[in-house]
């Protein structure tokens, strides 16, 4: 595969350097009208304190995938499978006004196709009150009605264990006058890999360490298809549907325990673990919806989702010691089913515009668990939660005195936790209000943006569920139904001037949830790891610089920050630094660094730095640049690294984590009249759909 991908590279560079070379007085132009789009605007501002960040016509434009462009971006950091937004975490992205459903997007769709990036870091009321930050992305325009078809051939090899990760997209789009029929098919193959070394020290009546390598390899195809259509009855009125399916098979884990076990410091035991998972997840739904009007000045935007997913699990878990061999066998099952409706209302009142309107999520999760051991009960759980909430935010333009905007939400959440089993029952219901403000201003050539809010984190399904889940004969896992939802008050700064953009922030957390041990009642000298909230409330204080100067064919978006938790002294730092050459015939380098240091969450410490090199290598050819050929080697330095330790009371541990990231990425994008998409859904319930899949 790998081999195929660099003949088919070589070969294209060498067929088209004629018809670029051709073409240079045209490259010319185009080099020219960047100049003077440079001119204008910068390439991040803040407009009413979101930052955003233009991408058409620089270098971020040739980053490759979405998720490789967006860790780039001002104001982000993350992984390109997993971006995240400084301080924040994992966003909320939307496309086109259209909430991204599948992670896989941010493989599927390419940087050359975006408009600009806008992060906002202190979410208003329209936003469910768990959202801590969105990332909103429009694309390039295209014109002209017709066929358009695109293909992907993409693969990462590893280049240390020597596997690959082979992807293909294929999609077609038709637009004909006001009707836009869209459809895609996309084949992932996943193949994850983590080699380990974890040190474990139990404390019962007993002293048990346990010390030796650990290897956890998963696998799995993944097949989605999306088809759609949106129908533009006339400017003020569109409507469409959306459907993606996905299916998910061959899902195959190992996970391998080769340790040695002391007891109050004696070896007395070699202890051999291999347990084996095959997981199936039959084809599931998502299913939206949506209207995009405006009555004379009332604008109007609903959305309806509907969604299904499922999970079964198979594990087989061996057992070999010198003191006696065990066998277990266990079955696991989730079945999911979402409802979501959004409906945001606007209208101009004095000096700005009043938002308002309400979000509903019902949720149901069936869960099953079988064992066959006797200490351990099965489990046959109902979980449903329903999330009923009303907003409303009225934003106003003072002119030269700055933007101010105030919202409140509300939220009745209905939470019921039913095992048959174990007879055990929940039922939780709460009303939480989440108020939330902000105030921009432009001083001179600084702009200024300052933002309060209160949010939440509710735990995922998986924590609050009560099962207990065997992991060795010194450890069992388990959720808690009687965990309560993080409550924290956000305070955020944001400052830009010409390319530079600042971003500080405090939150104060109450109830924060983490994990800690106690010792099983039903399993002699085994601990127990439960979620739990904490105590005492947590104090997080962050500040970051982002600069992106730009001179001649070179480039910089560099971002440097610190984190401070008050559980502990030690500071947290941050350094990315993304290094774009642009040259004539198409051709693109970059050198991306991306450098963390040792530091704290919660009460889990990482005693290590980890340290990222990218070196990247990008070809465009044709006349429209619609063939792109890229070459990448990633952690290049080998030093993408977790060693982790943890403090969980009965329980402490280390563990030393190598990730198979050292790799090279081949890819071949070929697009034929390429037009956008204008489908206009956004979709509803989005909050409670990631947390089912966890």
């Amino acid at each position: 595969m790998t081999a195929l991908v660099i003949a088919m590279f070589w070969a294209m560079t060498v067929q088209a350097q004629e018809s670029q070379d051709s073409i240079e007085s045209v490259n010319k132009l185009v080099a020219l009208q960047e100049v003077v789009i440079k001119g204008g605007l910068p390439n991040t501002r803040l407009k009413a304190g979101a930052m955003v960040t233009r991408i058409e016509g620089t270098p971020l434009a040739q980053s490759g995938t979405l998720g490789e462009m967006l860790i780039k971006v001002p104001g982000m950091t993350g992984s390109d499978e997993a971006p995240e937004v400084l301080g924040k975490g994992s966003p909320l992205i939307y496309i086109n006004g259209r909430k991204m459903r599948d992670a896989s997007e941010l493989k599927r769709l390419h940087s050359e196709d975006i408009r600009d990036v806008e992060v906002i870091n202190a979410p208003g009321a329209q936003y469910d009150a768990q959202v801590r930050a969105v990332v909103r992305i429009r694309t390039r325009k295209q014109q002209g009605d017709g066929l358009s078809l695109n293909g992907t051939l993409f693969n990462e090899h590893d280049l240390r264990y020597d596997f690959d990760r082979p992807q293909v997209k294929l999609g077609a789009n038709y637009r004909a006058h006001a009707v836009d029929i869209f459809g895609s098919i996309y084949y992932y193959h996943q193949d994850y890999r983590q080699y380990s070394t974890i040190e474990d020290i139990t404390k019962t009546n007993k002293v048990f360490r346990q010390y030796g390598p650990y290897t956890m390899t998963w696998k799995h195809d993944n097949l989605t298809y999306t088809a759609g259509v949106n129908w533009q009855l006339n400017e003020n009125h569109s409507l469409g549907v959306r459907a993606d399916f996905t299916q998910q098979t061959n899902g195959a884990n190992q996970v391998i325990y080769d340790e040695d076990v002391f007891e109050n410091d004696v070896h007395i035991d070699h202890l051999y673990s291999h347990q084996t998972s095959k997981e199936s997840k039959p084809l599931g739904w998502l299913v939206n919806t949506y209207y995009n009007g405006k009555v004379g000045e009332l604008g109007i935007d609903f959305n309806f989702d509907y969604m299904t997913s499922g999970t079964d699990t198979n594990r087989e878990n061996v057992e070999q010691s010198q003191v006696n061999d065990d066998f277990v066998l266990s079955k696991s099952g989730t079945n999911s089913r979402l409802y979501a409706t959004k409906l945001v209302l606007s209208y101009p009142l004095w000096k700005g515009t009043i938002e308002a309107g309400t979000e509903m999520t019902f949720a149901k999760r069936h869960n099953t668990y079988w064992i066959d051991k006797v200490t351990i009960a099965n489990t046959d759980a109902d979980i449903k939660e329903n999330n009923i909430a009303a907003f409303a935010e009225y934003g106003c333009d003072f002119g030269q005195y700055g933007n101010a905007s105030v919202g409140l939400r509300y939220e009745h959440t209905l939470y019921d936790y039913d095992d048959t089993q174990n007879q055990n029952f929940l039922h939780r219901s709460m009303d939480e209000w989440f108020p939330t403000a902000a105030y921009s201003i432009s001083l001179g050539k600084v702009q200024a943006a300052l933002s309060y809010s209160i949010k939440t984190e509710r735990p995922s399904f998986f924590a609050m569920n009560d099962a207990v889940t065997y992991i060795s004969r010194y450890t069992l896992q388990a959720g808690n139904s009687q965990l309560l939802n993080e409550r924290l008050h956000e305070l955020t700064l944001n400052l830009s001037y010409r390319w530079l953009t600042f971003t500080a922030s405090y939150e104060h957390t109450k109830n924060a949830i983490t994990q800690w041990t106690y010792i099983s009642t039903t399993q002699p000298d085994a601990t127990l790891v439960k979620h739990i909230n904490l105590d005492k409330p947590v104090n997080t204080l962050s500040a970051y610089l982002a600069v992106t100067p730009r001179v001649g064919i070179w480039s910089l978006n560099a971002t440097a920050g610190i984190e401070k938790q008050d559980l502990y002294l030690d500071v947290t730092g941050t350094l990315n630094a993304f290094n774009t050459f642009t040259l004539n015939h198409g051709w693109q380098f970059d050198i991306n660094l991306m450098y963390r240091s040792k530091g704290y969450s919660y009460n889990f410490y990482n005693d290590t730095y980890n340290l990222r090199l990218g070196l990247v290598a990008q070809k465009s050819l044709l006349k429209d640049r619609s063939l792109t050929l890229r070459c990448a080697v990633l952690d290049c330095l080998q030093r993408n690294r977790v060693n982790e330790s943890g403090d969980l009371g009965y329980n402490q541990f280390r563990q030393c984590n190598r990730f198979s990231t050292h790799k090279l990425l081949l890819s071949i994008v070929y697009r034929l009249n390429a037009t956008r998409s204008k489908y206009k859904g956004t979709g509803a319930g989005k909050e409670a759909q990631a947390r089912m899949s966890t």
